[in-house]
């Protein structure tokens, strides 16, 4: 099978959708199938494998790339089945079946989202155009949790029938770099969800002030990059007095972020909403204890292994978090239960549910 799938969100760093896509493609192409990325510019990262091939299409612009690069694409290199990856990017016009990922639609759960954005109400309507095309022109909706899928049928109508839901899964990197110098030494507890206003940093660390007191030889490391989120994050770092107590480090590449989730001994992922919670189920996997939220997509994938907190109480976040450090009995349990959790999502589970959507969508076509 010749599958285009849409790479843009694997263009910069891999985060949430990135990782998605390199471990599609990686499991497609090895299952004997011909990957084709096709990128709006010079990815940082190349994914590489036996067949697996990148094309950069003409048109950096969103709308430009799908509704007029990619059918030309699709058309002349004959491609079998295309996947839009990233919650858009469906073409109207397209010469093969296509399949959409939606990972959530938080910009439409979320009161407020565009309210920062610098086009402000154009950007809500053009990403409402994108999401209802996608929705409408694709023959089959993927659904990473149940969460997503009722959140799809109850704010946009979608019909149940037309969504699958597939469970993404979680590959456990191997340890090939040393942690940070200023993190080897000390005990830390970590968020690596990324910085963004719904991740919650801000009770976070507000959270940790409560407790570091009684942890004076633990850290708070945040990972991941938004410099004007970060600059008022660190200005309530600094009228908290813990600034050696809290460390930001920036984007960190998937070798060292796997060994600074072994090394921490708790993971806190307190955000508001997700339509997964990946950096939930990487904690589960490498058998470190998670304080998470019992929210959205978050309480669905962690269930009882994880301890679930109400992300907009400062103190339950702080209890949850002593209560994980102090309590040896509990961070055990988490532990054993959470890796057995973490086994019923993999990766080559994931993709052979996405190939029999593939394959069901091209039989329909081949019995018209």
């Amino acid at each position: 099978m010749r599958i285009g799938i849409d790479a843009r969100y694997a263009e910069d760093n891999f985060t949430g959708i990135g990782k998605y896509i390199f471990n599609l493609a990686l499991n497609l192409s090895q299952k004997g199938n011909e990957v084709v990325l096709l990128y709006s510019k010079q990815p940082k990262q190349k994914i590489e494998g036996k067949n697996i091939y990148s094309k950069i299409l003409f048109f950096r612009n969103k709308f430009l790339f799908e509704q007029l690069s990619l059918p030309i694409y699709l058309k002349k290199e004959k491609i079998d089945i295309y996947h839009a990856v990233g919650n858009l990017g469906v073409p109207v016009f397209s010469p093969c079946p296509s399949v959409l990922t939606v990972h959530d639609i938080i910009p439409l759960l979320v009161k407020d989202y565009f309210k920062f954005s610098p086009f402000g109400y154009f950007s809500k309507l053009s990403y409402l155009l994108r999401l209802k095309i996608s929705l409408y022109f694709s023959l089959k909706v993927i659904s990473v949790s149940e969460f997503t899928k009722r959140s799809l049928v109850e704010k946009l109508g979608v019909s149940e029938k037309k969504i699958k839901v597939i469970y993404n899964g979680v590959f456990v990197g191997k340890k090939k770099e040393r942690l940070p110098s200023q993190i080897k030494k000390n005990r830390y507890i970590l968020n690596h969800g990324g910085i963004d206003r719904r991740k919650n940093l801000y009770r976070l660390i507000k959270a940790f002030s409560i407790i570091v007191g009684e942890f004076p030889d633990y850290k708070l490391v945040i990972t991941g990059k938004n410099y004007k989120l970060e600059s008022n994050l660190l200005n309530l770092v600094k009228k908290l007095k813990i600034n050696d107590s809290v460390l930001f480090t920036g984007y960190v590449k998937e070798e060292i972020l796997w060994n600074l989730i072994r090394g921490a001994k708790c993971i806190c992922f307190p955000s508001e909403i997700e339509g997964f919670g990946i950096p939930v189920l990487e904690g589960l996997a490498a058998g470190v204890p998670v304080v998470a939220s019992n929210t959205s997509g978050i309480a669905e994938i962690a269930k009882e292994t994880a301890v679930l907190i109400n992300p907009y109480d400062i103190s339950e976040i702080a209890k949850g978090i002593k209560k994980v450090l102090i309590d040896k009995n509990l961070r055990n349990n988490l532990i054993k239960e959470g890796l057995k959790r973490a086994k019923k999502f993999s990766w080559q589970k994931t993709v052979d549910e996405v190939l029999g959507v593939y394959k069901e969508i091209l039989n329909c076509k081949a019995k018209r």
